[in-house]
């Protein structure tokens, strides 16, 4: 039995931040993860069965809390009444343009998206289907869902409420579904399509709460709606955990130890590395199986957490200098110089061919660096495991404390940290201290303080205070966190690829390979390397060997844009697949590509307005001229949006 004192007095929500995502397929879905390290899938279990991908849905859960905060069990349709209250939104179309993070120094004023909308008429671009209930177990229904918010008076539909058997509450986005209503209107860029909606969504979730005869006052969560996840194992070199982590390191929690865990905190740095060789081909050279920087390896992981203290207090340190070429990789948060080649690999959040700024390519948060630099001077714990197994399972973590703070890190440890240009689930302002309002908790706009017109132009300004009284910018109603990214989120998906400077690597860096990969193992060459029988040179050949993911959606750059709007649920899914343990040229887990649908082959799912899209290509066919491939990925991102405004 706990010694905490177990008198439930109030209630929290959990996960703080919740994340759904949108799918292609009509009725299938699957529930995002909920620990650390899930039980892993074959890519066939994230499509339904005539090839349509599933939506991810937002579980979230109760716990009662102690007059101290303190978690004490879960409260559920067992042993308390619970009724669930979801408000979410799309802005998008009703928000500001986005050109680069306005927290950085190259931030200027942005414009208004659909700027040619004024006054009350731009309420026509906010899809707002208001606040939707639901209790009990195993509820569904129609009387749940998000249908009632409009776009320029067309209805659109951002998902639903339904709870399991146990009473938690379930929500289920909308279908990946963008569109324009004006005939010719073909997207153009990659974030600011005038004229376009997409039915991602965000807002806050709540609920009334009786227990043992007592209505109690419970704490709010928040869920985000966000793209789907293309390989949904694989883990970011920097999670948004991490960045909600740092943002709010000493104010609303207790600054990260100056000691780090090798296990917990230095090598999960180090394995996302090695986990993007399945998504990235350059990734894949430098820390892939048998690379130079196998983060995998057990001989290599030996080194690096090495250090040993004798019964008199003397230090050995063997290993340092391999500690500290590694860390020499790094590239320093405080750097003023532009340097592609250090670690990691990525684009930054100033973007730009060729680079002019440091802050061009990623940098690790001030934490996360902080840890490295502790590990490479020998201040850590020396704690690895190397049979260490993570809990798999809610339920393999007895402590209901830790049970509630593992779903809130693992919500956000499987969304991208990085690189805000503007990123794919959630972008800068979550490393905005004044975004939360607790640990994790997107911090609430009043509804006695409507949100200010910023007027036609937003600027970077309006950021001097992030703790400015309401209604300040980071104070957030429905629709509020996504309002900041791509719309529609297909336009920035097809955009975000890998190696803009052939001449210095095709390969990387890289945006996001870990949600939108770059190149992957396909099926065909997976088969080739597990048949024994064949030819080893040939089955080599075929494990080095990469596929561009985005090979269905053709060649010019808009023609990716509307082929993705149409297809994004056709493309490959990266998952699970088991190796050969006992063969020392090939790993004994794989990663591999579901095979994606070539162009005509596409399961009719009802959901991808067939005649809408013909139109849109028949616009491509119609334009004057076509960005060559080889510049067209890079003119899309930041050249094109520039010049039209």
């Amino acid at each position: 039995m706990s010694s905490i004192d177990q008198t439930i007095v109030r209630a929290a929500i959990y996960p703080a931040i919740g994340v759904a995502r949108v799918g292609n397929s009509p009725d299938s879905y699957f529930i995002g993860p909920e620990v650390l390290a899930p039980a892993q899938r074959p890519a066939a279990f994230y499509k339904d069965q005539r090839g349509a991908l599933k939506r991810q849905a937002a579980r979230f859960r109760v716990f009662g809390l102690n007059a101290q905060g303190q978690v004490v069990q879960e409260l559920n349709a067992s042993n308390a009444s619970i009724t669930w209250t979801a408000h979410v939104a799309n802005k998008k179309a009703a928000w500001y343009e986005f050109d680069v993070a306005l927290d950085i120094p190259q931030a200027k004023p942005v414009p208004l998206r659909n700027a040619n909308f004024q006054g009350t008429d731009r309420q026509q671009l906010i899809i707002d289907p208001g606040p939707v209930s639901i209790t009990g177990t195993n509820e569904s229904g129609q009387q749940y869902a998000f249908d009632k918010g409009q776009f320029l008076g067309e209805s659109v539909y951002l998902g639903e409420l339904r709870t399991d058997e146990e009473g938690h509450l379930l929500f289920l986005g909308g279908h990946g579904v963008s569109n324009t209503p004006y005939p010719g209107n073909t997207p153009t860029t990659f974030a600011n399509n005038n004229g376009w909606h997409d039915d991602t969504s965000d807002g806050p979730v709540d609920a009334v709460v009786t227990y043992q005869g007592q209505s109690l006052p419970v704490e709010g969560a928040w869920v985000v709606c966000g793209p789907p996840n293309y390989a949904p194992d694989i883990i970011s070199v920097q999670t948004m955990y991490d960045v909600v982590a740092d943002a709010i390191s000493g104010y609303f929690n207790t600054p990260t130890t100056t000691r780090p865990s090798f296990q917990h905190d230095i090598l999960p740095i180090l394995d996302q590395f090695s986990q993007n060789q399945w998504v990235n081909q350059g990734f894949f050279v430098a820390y892939g199986h048998g690379q130079a920087y196998d983060f995998t390896q057990p001989a290599l992981l030996h080194k690096l957490s090495t250090i040993t203290t004798d019964a008199d207090g003397n230090v050995t340190d063997d290993y340092r200098e391999y500690r500290r070429q590694i860390f020499n990789y790094f590239r320093s948060p405080k750097s003023t110089q532009i340097e592609p080649q250090r670690w990691p690999w990525m684009y930054g959040d100033n973007m730009n061919v060729p680079a002019s700024t440091p802050n061009a390519y990623f940098t690790l948060t001030k934490t996360l660096y902080g840890y490295l630099n502790s590990w490479v001077n020998g201040n850590f714990t020396p704690d690895w495991d190397p049979n260490y197994q993570p809990p798999q399972s809610l339920q393999d973590i007895g402590d209901p404390q830790q049970q509630a703070d593992t779903l809130t890190k693992s919500a956000l440890w499987y969304c991208l940290g990085g690189p805000f240009h503007p990123g794919c689930e959630m972008t800068w302002p979550m490393r905005q201290v004044g975004m939360y309002s607790g640990p994790f908790r997107v911090r609430r706009r009043p509804a006695n303080y409507p949100e200010p017109d910023y007027g036609p132009v937003l600027s970077p300004d309006l950021l001097s205070d992030v703790f400015t009284t309401p209604p300040g910018i980071f104070w957030n109603g429905p629709g509020d966190l996504t309002r900041w990214m791509a719309c529609p989120w297909q336009s920035d998906t097809a955009s975000c690829r890998a190696g803009y400077e052939s001449q210095y690597d095709p390969l990387v860096p890289t945006f996001w390979p870990a949600r939108v990969p770059n190149t992957v193992l396909k099926q065909a060459d997976y088969e080739v390397v597990m048949d024994t029988g064949r030819d080893r040179s040939e089955r080599l050949d075929a494990f080095n060997r990469r596929a561009s993911w985005y090979r269905i959606l053709g060649p010019g750059y808009l023609d990716a844009l509307v082929n993705m709007v149409d297809k994004f649920g056709d493309l490959g899914v990266i998952g699970h697949q088991p190796g050969l343990p006992d063969d020392p040229d090939f790993p004994p887990t794989m990663y591999v590509e579901s095979p994606p649908f070539a162009p005509g082959e596409a399961p009719e799912s009802g959901l991808l307005m067939a005649d809408r899209v013909t139109t849109l290509r028949q616009n491509l066919a119609d334009e004057a001229t076509q960005i060559p491939d080889d510049q067209g990925l890079y003119v899309g991102r930041v050249g094109r949006a520039a010049r039209q405004r």
